[in-house]
């Protein structure tokens, strides 16, 4: 499995991406804060965080000065756990 994290610090925008399957589809989380692709087997192709630094400040992960932004993308994975109660049938 492809694991690649790409960071545009300028914008505040990070891309997870899992694995280099086509997109099918794209859902975006309530809160706006994050959006899954999704390929055509319903299967996690990657997560863009449309907010780097809001998801940040939700998790108290320390300020980017004392990270890299490769690094903060890392820690903030594991804040992504909390979206992933998507029910899959909203994959399909």
């Amino acid at each position: 499995m492809l694991y690649q994290i790409e960071c545009d610090e300028k914008n505040g925008l990070a891309y997870i991406m899992f694995s280099d399957h086509d997109i099918e589809r794209s859902i975006e989380s309530e809160d706006e804060l994050l959006v899954f692709d999704i390929d055509k087997q319903g299967e996690l192709v990657g997560i863009e965080i449309m907010s780097v630094w809001r998801l940040q400040q939700q998790s108290g992960i320390p300020s980017p000065s004392q990270f890299s932004p490769e690094m903060i993308a890392i820690f903030l994975i594991a804040q992504l756990f909390q979206y992933a109660v998507v029910p899959t049938s909203q994959w399909r």
